[in-house]
């Protein structure tokens, strides 16, 4: 029970110091379409919209946590508008000063999975900063 809630509060912390620390900005789905892989085809597919937490870190870092999901990002570049990816081609794009952007998950249509579904999707997305 005491492991338990050390754990727990650990988590906390940890949340709360990373919220706190960096740039953090809320986003919500705008609309999303992609492809769903199934049967051993793609098909078209529409996804409902999903909630983001994106947190910008220091030194060219941010993460991106959604649906159960985290994506840790290197060497972003940024001015006004923000550029993530992943060597896996997961990426960000959002505008700072409107908020608006866009999320893409592409990998999937490279490596088709034998027996099993996988989905590729790009969504628009609104972003507002959370207050700190």
């Amino acid at each position: 029970m005491r492991f338990s809630i050390g754990v727990l509060s650990l988590l906390l912390g940890i949340s709360v110091y990373a919220a706190e620390g960096n740039n953090s900005w809320s986003c919500e789905g705008v609309n999303s379409i992609g492809f769903l892989w199934q049967e051993g085809r793609w098909e078209n597919q529409s996804f409902a919209p999903a909630t983001y937490l994106f947190t910008i870190g220091s030194e060219s870092s941010a993460s991106l946590i959604f649906s159960g999901y985290q994506w840790v990002f290197e060497n972003c570049t940024s001015s006004n508008i923000i550029r993530c990816s992943t060597n896996l081609g997961n990426a960000i794009v959002m505008n700072f000063q409107t908020g608006e952007g866009a999320v893409s998950s592409i990998v999937a249509a490279s490596v088709p999975p034998a027996d099993e579904t996988a989905s590729t999707f790009i969504e628009r997305i609104q972003c507002s900063r959370v207050n700190q």
